[in-house]
């Protein structure tokens, strides 16, 4: 079966009248003969990377570069080389000087720098508290200093100075836009990118780190809380956050004598992760209560935390995965896509692709040679239904979009299936 894409940028390509048993077409899929046409190709490659096509000419492209064929793994790995190395050269890059100006999407602020990025050194994504009217980036490099030895820190003025202002969702696409400029300024291990804030920033910690955990190794949430869900006598964490932590580890702590932030949403999220936890699910925490802090940092400062944190590091293709999605632009998680904001979970044993989702949801298994064998048939099972048997050919199609998306030379992926 051939894949969907389900990333909100790109072409969504829409195949009608197969099976949803249908084998994916393997060994009598025409393999790649796109070498006459290269020049065509590399002008194609170029207007993707460089966010020049429409959705009209992405399904052009889509549609020009599936028609030339499957690609064999050395092909693929060639192909996947030489992406990676062009994804770099499209959109903006940043500099060690601290106080530049970023824009992305019609929002600019300061972003503030401390220490030096190193070859293969981690990236710490540094949040300011504050709220209406207060905070600044340069506040947050100064709180998180102790980190900067072992880590770059980037530390973001929020382009509007509101209390919620992590948690909207264009300025999160600003920040996952400064991430991505990172990667493409310095050669740093995307395994090691590690985000964390204080009293606002620890919101932003939540919100910014629950709904893509798959780029972070770590989070550390302080101060904060998880935002909730108005109505009724219990808390309720709004969607789309602790069930994506299977993956990625959290420290959080609050106070009970905090006159700003309340631990109640922190403690429903600690009540949440004990649940998740007796039910077999490998989630990993720690979440620490006072009583005397206030709104302060505890006893013995943030360095147990950073230690913590920067001791863990991302698994690009874990075999387990949850994920609610809550953000339109938000349609991949590891190796997961989907198009409704319902939960998936998904496992891989060997070529066994198990698959729980609700009905009517429009599933793409994104697969690589570090998820299973590529030569061998893939199963895929959607809620106990076979719904794919076959072997899974390597597309350019999907190499160019996932890199396109993440670029990010740790994570990506050449082929799929799409469970209709």
């Amino acid at each position: 079966m051939r894949c969907r894409w389900v990333f909100p940028v790109l072409f969504v390509l829409v195949f009608v009248g197969r099976s949803p048993v249908e084998p994916a077409r393997g060994d009598d899929a025409p393999t790649w003969n796109g070498r006459d046409s290269l020049p065509e190709v590399k002008a194609a490659v170029e207007e993707v990377l460089g966010g020049d096509a429409d959705d009209e000419r992405r399904a052009e492209i889509h549609s020009f570069l599936d028609g030339l064929g499957t690609l064999q793994e050395a092909d693929a790995k060639k192909w996947a080389k030489r992406l990676l190395k062009r994804v770099r050269k499209h959109g903006p890059k940043i500099s060690r000087k601290s106080g530049e100006i970023f824009e992305h999407g019609g929002l600019s602020a300061k972003i503030y720098t401390a220490g030096r990025p190193k070859k293969n050194g981690a990236l710490f994504i540094a949040l300011h508290g504050g709220g209406e009217g207060a905070g600044d980036g340069k506040t947050a490099t100064q709180k998180w200093s102790l980190v900067q030895s072992k880590a770059f820190v980037l530390a973001p003025t929020t382009p509007r100075l509101v209390s919620s202002a992590w948690n909207q969702p264009d300025i999160e696409q600003w920040v996952l836009a400064l991430i991505d400029a990172a990667k493409r300024s310095f050669p740093i291990e995307t395994n090691r990118i590690y985000v964390a804030g204080h009293s606002m920033g620890g919101y932003g910690t939540w919100s910014l780190g629950c709904r893509h955990a798959d780029r972070f190794a770590a989070l550390g949430a302080c101060a904060g809380g998880v935002f909730v869900v108005a109505g009724g006598g219990d808390v309720r964490i709004a969607r789309g956050h602790v069930p994506n932590l299977l993956n990625t580890p959290i420290w959080f702590f609050n106070s009970t004598d905090d006159p700003r932030v309340s631990p109640v949403s922190s403690q429903a999220a600690n009540r949440e992760l004990v649940r998740l936890k007796a039910e077999g699910y490998a989630y990993e925490w720690v979440y620490e209560e006072y009583d005397d802090i206030g709104h302060g940092l505890p006893p013995k400062g943030l360095k147990p935390i950073l230690d913590w944190m920067l001791e863990k590091k991302r698994d690009p293709y874990p075999k387990h995965v949850v994920w609610e999605p809550s953000r339109p632009h938000k349609r991949s998680f590891f190796w997961l896509g989907l198009e409704r904001d319902v939960r998936i979970e998904g496992r891989i044993e060997g070529n066994e692709v198990t698959i729980d989702a609700a009905r009517g949801s429009q599933v793409t298994v994104f697969l690589s040679r570090e998820l299973v064998d590529v030569e061998k048939p893939v199963t895929v099972r959607l809620n106990g239904e076979v719904v794919h048997e076959g072997v899974v050919p390597a597309r350019l199609s999907v190499l160019l979009d996932t890199i396109a998306e993440g670029q990010d030379p740790k994570q990506y992926y050449d082929r799929c299936v799409t469970v209709p």
